[in-house]
């Protein structure tokens, strides 16, 4: 097993349900990332996604849009995901979610082997579909870093199965049309549960993720009654920091939600 699914099958074996949070690369934020990851994971994070910025980010709504706009107006490029990639995985197992172009420029193989020299336990595509992954999933092999597929609400269940036979790390289930953080909440679970029971029958040992629309501890406790093993944490953190959050504050957040998942009453 890869060490991005051990981490999360860790909380898996002993009944618990994770959150991942999501950071964006970004050059002018370097010196805060290490106090922040670490704030993380003092409140009971099991992993982290460090979002490398595109200008495209088709996925993404407009808190992380804007994000990713900063980014790179700083001048934040590969060099920087590296580098904060080492600093973020010294203290939680780190995948790395960016579009499929950035990765190209660079050549799927350099690009697996300079994200698993950095520390990369996974690489999340949003654009890469399920038809077109073999290629990033034979070079992410080679090199040791998970290829997390996605899939989409509107999938049947028999495609989800075979989306999740083909993950590596997790499978990242989004919750609801639309992009991230909209505001709108994920769909209900009674319409996740089959998608998540379709996923766990094909590969039982694959943590199932819910991410999109994960905000607060009411959407995250909605998001783990389909049956999911955690969720992913975006545009809410993000918003907390452009706001000014210190690391600390940052933490708190992220612990009302471990609670929420994980059936405690959510902190105050």
């Amino acid at each position: 097993m890869e060490p991005l699914a051990r981490a999360l099958s860790v909380a898996r074996a002993g009944g618990r349900r994770v959150v991942v949070p999501y950071l964006m690369v970004d050059r002018a934020r370097r010196r805060r990332l290490g106090p922040t990851v670490r704030a993380f994971a003092d409140a009971g994070a099991a992993a982290l996604e460090l979002g490398f910025p595109f200008s495209d980010p088709i996925a993404d709504g407009p808190t992380l849009e804007a994000a990713a706009d900063r980014a790179l107006e700083h001048g934040t490029s590969w060099s920087d995901l590296l580098e904060q990639l080492a600093t973020a995985n010294r203290i939680l197992p780190t995948a790395v979610m960016t579009y499929a172009n950035p990765v190209w420029a660079r050549g799927l193989d350099r690009a697996a082997r300079e994200l698993r020299d950095a520390g990369a336990t996974g690489l999340i595509v949003p654009d890469l579909s399920f038809e077109e992954a073999e290629p990033w999933r034979r070079a992410m092999t080679r090199a040791g870093v998970a290829l997390v597929l996605l899939a989409a609400p509107a999938a049947s269940a028999l495609r989800v199965g075979r989306i999740a036979r083909g993950s590596s790390g997790f499978l990242y289930l989004v919750s609801r049309y639309g992009t991230t953080g909209t505001g709108r909440r994920p769909a209900a679970a009674r319409a996740l549960a089959p998608l998540v029971a379709a996923a766990h029958r094909a590969a039982p040992r694959l943590p199932v993720l819910v991410g999109f629309g994960v905000r607060d501890p009411e959407s995250a406790r909605d998001a783990v009654a389909s049956g999911a093993d955690g969720v992913v944490v975006g545009s809410a953190v993000e918003e907390a920091r452009r706001g000014g959050a210190a690391p600390r504050e940052l933490g708190r957040l992220l612990g009302r939600l471990v609670h929420a998942v994980n059936g405690a009453d959510a902190l105050a």
